[in-house]
């Protein structure tokens, strides 16, 4: 896609990011998405882990005969995006859907961790409650997960429990 120039032929679309957990990340994601010809970043939003990215459709899910033309929903594409960012990245950035709970909805839990003095540590701490149902988005700072939930399906709780599983210390109260 030389230049950012839009064509007839391209679509535009926003997709939550998973593993955008820490404000470096931003950075590694970009360059994870520049060896992705397929696909032109728009727009990263940090504070709301999205990314808004154009992809030209017949390039990334080619049509197909008339008689057995190729499935090119929304959720091909969202698969086909995510398999070419999963593997660019070595699994440390995936696409997933746009959240359903509106952000009003939205309830911020702040988890006190310990000293997270390493991006592979705030990583880890990230990976143990981000793909947990009801988890629209996490961030970890140097001792703190903060996690925005959908709290009819998930509490905190549940996010202790699935740091403690992981082996995350938490401080006692």
């Amino acid at each position: 896609m030389a230049g950012g120039q839009v064509h007839a032929d391209q679509q535009t679309a926003t997709y939550r990011i998973i593993g955008l957990c820490f404000a470096e990340r931003q950075a590694d994601f970009r360059r994870t998405m520049k060896e992705l010809p397929e696909i032109e970043v728009v727009e990263v939003d940090f504070d709301h882990a999205v990314a808004t990215v154009r992809y030209d459709l017949d390039k990334l899910i080619p049509p197909g005969p008339p008689k057995k033309p190729a499935d090119r929903g929304a959720e091909k594409v969202l698969a086909k995006l995510n398999d070419l960012l999963r593997k660019a990245s070595g699994n440390s950035f995936s696409f997933a859907p746009p959240s359903a709970t509106p952000e009003a909805q939205l309830a911020r839990v702040d988890i006190k961790v310990g000293l997270l003095d390493c991006k592979g540590c705030r990583y880890a701490v990230y990976l143990a409650v981000a793909k947990l149902d009801g988890v629209e988005r996490a961030t970890v700072s140097a001792d703190t997960l903060s996690a925005w939930i959908d709290p009819a399906r998930t509490n905190r709780a549940a996010l202790e429990e699935a740091l403690r599983k992981d082996q995350v210390p938490l401080p006692t109260p």
